[in-house]
């Protein structure tokens, strides 16, 4: 042994070896939190398609206790409108044991009224929220769907007869390179039918005879023509020109070109141009926007496509159809009659 080093007694050693145990068992105790409760959400099943304006919409799930022992858990379902208002459902008890799961679990909402298309969300905590334990009421799990479903509004069918329905009207005015003309507004099958003739520029518009202001969801369910340098727009418009509008305007051609514009106080306060994921001349698709105070939210198959928080039009407007020919496109005459349909209009 070297001079100055002394050796350990079996006293000390058995102390250091008790307190290393000790420590580790300590550590290895925070890691797990013991008896901490776990869950997972197995089955998640909001309303599929349209909920009436006035009717609540109910959730299916299941939940699995995925925690070492036996627990109460607390499960919440929540929704959100266009205008990004959230409603919650009543939260429910669900007591699993370990490693079980649930029933099916029915929550409902209370009554929707605004319409358009819906997020929904639920989520599983430990605690009661909001309630006396709020401060210790954890969320385990949690699970959202974007545009889960739609809440229908005031729908034009159009279902029906040779004439539009009462409401509405067909236009006539220069706009672009052509004419708006009546002639080219007819009914086919209960649909709105919008002619662009053929070797013309001329093009076909309705409108409603009503204003409407800001709350609610605007939605137009058309196909478009395969004509390229017009398009179809579906917007809210009161004169004079760039005074206040809110436009979606679908470029008629397998594309996908769409535009979201927006007009105030005589000028135009926003513009974006987006790629839809689809051939818009093949098929029906639902087109729309919500109209708030603050907000405008343009949506395509329920489905956000552009938000816009400011700039926004305050005056009442009335909603219109049009397929025509801009000037802003070089011009192509089509060599056959091309037609936009519009099956219903929601407002």
């Amino acid at each position: 042994m070297k001079p100055g080093h002394r050796m350990s007694s079996p006293a000390s050693s058995l102390l250091a070896l008790l307190t290393l145990f000790v420590v580790l068992a300590l550590s290895a105790g925070c890691g797990d939190r013991g008896g901490a409760p776990g869950a997972e959400i197995s089955v998640f099943e909001p309303p599929r398609g349209q909920v009436s304006s006035g009717d609540p919409a109910e959730v299916l799930i299941r939940v699995r206790n995925t925690g070492p022992e036996a627990h109460t858990f607390f499960v919440g379902y929540s929704v959100r409108d266009a205008a990004g208002e959230w409603l919650d459902a009543p939260v429910v008890p669900v007591e699993l044991e370990p490693g079980a799961e649930s029933g099916e679990t029915t929550l409902v909402t209370p009554p929707l009224e605004t319409p358009g298309p819906y997020a929904a969300r639920v989520s599983v905590w430990s605690e009661a929220p909001g309630g006396e334990g709020e401060a210790g009421a954890e969320r385990l799990a949690e699970q959202e769907k974007e545009s889960a479903f739609r809440v229908s509004g005031a729908s034009e069918e159009f279902a029906g007869g040779d004439a539009l329905p009462a409401g509405w009207k067909a236009t006539e005015r220069k706009l672009g390179r052509g004419r708006l003309l009546p002639e080219n507004v007819s009914m086919e099958a209960g649909k709105v039918r919008l002619k662009l003739p053929a070797n013309a520029v001329s093009g076909g518009e309705i409108e409603s005879e009503a204003l409407y202001g800001p709350g609610s969801t605007y939605t137009a369910r058309m196909k478009v023509p395969d004509a390229p340098s017009s398009i179809t727009g579906f917007f809210l418009y009161e004169p004079p020109d760039l005074e206040s509008e809110i436009d979606i305007e679908v470029f008629n051609e397998p594309s996908g070109r769409i535009l979201f514009t927006t007009y105030a106080d005589g000028k135009q306060t926003h513009t974006k141009e987006k790629k839809l994921p689809f051939d818009p001349t093949e098929d029906f698709h639902d087109y729309g926007f919500f109209y708030g105070e603050d907000s405008v939210v343009f949506y395509v198959d329920g489905e956000e496509m552009q938000r816009f928080g400011t700039g926004i039009p305050t005056e009442k407007m009335q909603l219109y159809v049009n397929s025509w020919y801009p000037t802003w496109l070089q011009t192509r005459k089509p060599a056959s009659d091309r037609y936009t349909y519009i099956e219903w209009i929601e407002h």
